[in-house]
């Protein structure tokens, strides 16, 4: 959550708040708004924002600037002498007030959890967490069948992790190739991600210097004199070099802020990120750095993939950590019954029934049998 003067905007639940008021503001401002608080301090272009919002569709500018004035009203901003939203004439917008990360000091890694049965799951990346904030990197493999609840549980994670102000969180998703698979593509979507948030032009300047046969990948940006500079010294580069410079760079990177890379569906990694994943690993340097990689053990047997074998090394040489996600026990879905349905009563047995029903899967994690729409259709896990 993201907070500037006595407003705070709540991107998770879609909402502006000032003090304890919540400020009515529609879906398009909204996105317009946090966009622009997501790029604060440089200019957006209207072409920029009609591409982001409105990507792929025609829409006049006349939207654009109506959006702007809801925004100014719900702000309370004043164009003339403007202390949120500056008008650079026949250009863009610049979003001008300082703007922080909001702490709850109530938050915490390890509490406030509605996932049943994952209380150990969270405590334990809580305590990786912990150990990668003092400067010593974690790899963490979570493990389990398909719709066991990895993704939920590094969604829950991720979610608490990101009100610490000293924390940055990216993302990145492996994807299952049939004619081929980019080198290092999660990787790439990460650092995007990492590159566009508000703290982007720090990392685009420390990315330039340290590893510039990354900053290449994007051409957007780098100024083109720049771009022309980093491609020349980039020339020639080898895959070993391109590891060694990311490497380098993460903990350049996570010199002051822990940062916590999350890698999706590692089953289906290229090569060449396992390499790097292997190397991150293996250094020695201190780092505030997190790996998480979801996976599926039996993927890695139909895929072929050698990060079987590698995820076997790691674990066996103590530089990486698996947290096992195994199906829910009756004890887990009756706590699940009273954390979600505080005021009801509900029959003794019903955990047992719900249980036997799902098979231990959480819920809306186990595929539907049947039809979507019809009264018959099976709920999907409880």
């Amino acid at each position: 959550m993201k907070s500037f003067l006595s407003f705070r905007l709540d991107e998770t639940n879609q909402c502006l708040w000032c003090g304890d008021t919540r400020v009515t503001l529609m879906p398009k401002p909204f996105a317009v708004l946090c966009y622009l608080v997501e790029h604060a301090g440089r200019l957006v272009t209207q072409e920029e924002l009609l591409e982001a919002i409105w990507p792929n569709t025609y829409v006049q500018r006349e939207v654009l600037r109506r959006h702007i004035l809801e925004i100014r009203r719900s702000l309370g901003d004043d164009a003339g002498e403007p202390r949120f939203l500056e008008t650079v004439p026949k250009r863009g917008y610049r979003f001008i007030a300082a703007v922080t990360e909001y702490v709850d000091t109530d938050a915490s890694i390890l509490t406030g959890s509605k996932l049943g049965g994952r209380e150990s799951a969270l405590a334990a990346l809580g305590e990786y967490l912990k150990k990668a904030q003092e400067g010593r990197r974690q790899v963490v493999f979570i493990s389990g069948e398909t719709g066991i609840g990895k993704t939920a549980l590094v969604d829950e994670f991720r979610l608490t992790a990101a009100k610490i102000p000293t924390v940055r969180i990216v993302r990145g998703q492996s994807i299952e190739g049939f004619g081929g698979k980019e080198a290092y593509y999660p990787i790439f979507e990460a650092l995007a991600e990492l590159a566009s948030a508000s703290s982007g032009v720090d990392i685009v300047a420390k990315l330039a210097r340290h590893a510039p046969t990354w900053i290449i990948q994007f051409p957007s940006l780098v100024r083109p004199d720049q771009y022309a500079s980093i491609k020349q010294q980039s020339m020639g580069a080898t895959r070993d070099r391109m590891v060694r410079e990311l490497c380098e760079a993460s903990e350049v990177i996570s010199e002051n802020d822990a940062l916590v890379i999350i890698l999706e569906d590692l089953h289906w990694a290229d090569y060449s990120t396992l390499d790097l994943l292997s190397a991150i690993a293996r250094r020695r340097q201190p780092a505030k750095l997190l790996i998480l990689g979801t996976l599926r053990p039996a993927d890695l047997i139909l895929t072929r993939s050698p990060l079987k074998e590698l995820k076997q090394d790691l674990l066996l040489h103590h530089l990486a950590f698996e947290i096992p996600i195994e199906r829910l026990g009756e004890s887990d879905v009756a706590d699940y019954l009273e954390q979600h349905f505080v005021d009801a009563e509900f029959p003794k047995q019903l955990a047992n029934v719900i249980h036997r029903h799902c098979d231990g899967n959480p819920p809306h994690s186990q595929p539907s049998q049947g039809t979507e729409t019809g009264p018959a259709a099976a709920p999907s896990g409880f």
